[in-house]
């Protein structure tokens, strides 16, 4: 299974007075990545993501997080975005937050939904929403847990985070954590690490 990764370094503005970072930072680690994957990479193949938004608004219509870990300042977590229950007008975004010896911080997830931007109803997402979503592709990043899903394991809490985080994402989220700059750029990452070109 394949995971959109990638490293965040914890600064100054997104800790506490204790010096660890703030529970709200690890929605921002959510929105980091789903920005990072539908509009910083390019993803679809192409530049026009303006034109594809112009007659829709993009909502987050819930959005939950399982805070598991803090992380100190200066200290780096990988992030890790996959899909689930993908319909023709939603999806659900799901996150794992891993920090730099393999430890869960974090994981959650945001349902999307696609209205029209002046009749306020829903219509099929653009382009740029939709290409991770076919499960017969190298680049599918639909998401293994099933029964019970992703979502339904984060709100059964702790007792469900070794399903939601085994040994093997673990080491994969240590591995994006601690990549030195160089190759510490967004990427699609299986869990042996084998990376795909998007």
């Amino acid at each position: 299974m394949a995971y959109f990764g990638m490293q965040y370094q914890i600064l100054f503005h997104d800790t506490m007075a204790y010096g660890s970072h703030h529970h709200m930072a690890n929605f921002k680690f959510q929105n980091v990545a789903r920005e990072t994957l539908l509009f910083g990479t390019q993803a679809n193949g192409q530049g026009d993501w303006q034109e594809q938004l112009k007659d829709v608004l993009v909502l987050t219509r819930e959005a939950y997080s399982l805070n598991l870990a803090p992380v100190a300042l200066g200290g780096k977590v990988a992030i890790l975005l996959t899909y689930e229950e993908p319909t023709l007008c939603t999806v659900r975004l799901c996150f794992r937050v891993i920090d730099q010896r393999g430890e869960p911080v974090s994981c959650g997830y945001q349902t999307m939904i696609v209205i029209h931007k002046e009749t306020h109803e829903m219509v099929p997402a653009p382009p740029l929403v939709t290409p991770f979503l076919n499960s017969q592709s190298d680049l599918s990043l639909l998401e293994r847990l099933k029964d019970p899903s992703f979502a339904a394991r984060t709100m059964l809490g702790s007792r469900e985070v070794k399903h939601i985080f085994p040994e093997s994402i673990r080491r994969l989220g240590e591995s994006i954590a601690n990549s030195p700059r160089q190759t510490a750029y967004p990427k699609i990452v299986d869990e042996t690490l084998n990376e795909f070109s998007f």
